[in-house]
């Protein structure tokens, strides 16, 4: 449990590849973002709810779907989803 206390945002080169990715790809799943970093699911998830603790990434699910956007993302990538 210390250990997710402790870790933040941007502390972690992995998470400040995935903020990157997010904010140039726009909306992404979990799938999407593995499959670009080259990492495993349960890294990408572990990443993902520390970014979202930190209010760095939002979650928005659609057609059963759960997407992935920067939290600084203006609302025209919410379009996108549309």
């Amino acid at each position: 449990m210390a250990r997710a206390k402790t870790a933040t945002a941007l502390s972690d080169p992995r998470r400040v590849a995935i903020i990157k990715l997010i904010e140039e790809r726009g909306p992404l799943t979990q799938a999407q973002i593995l499959k670009a970093l080259n990492m495993s699911w349960g890294q990408v998830q572990w990443h993902l709810y520390i970014l979202e603790r930190e209010g760095r990434v939002r979650r928005i699910t659609k057609n059963g779907l759960t997407y992935y956007v920067s939290a600084a993302a203006s609302t025209q990538f919410l379009s996108d989803l549309e």
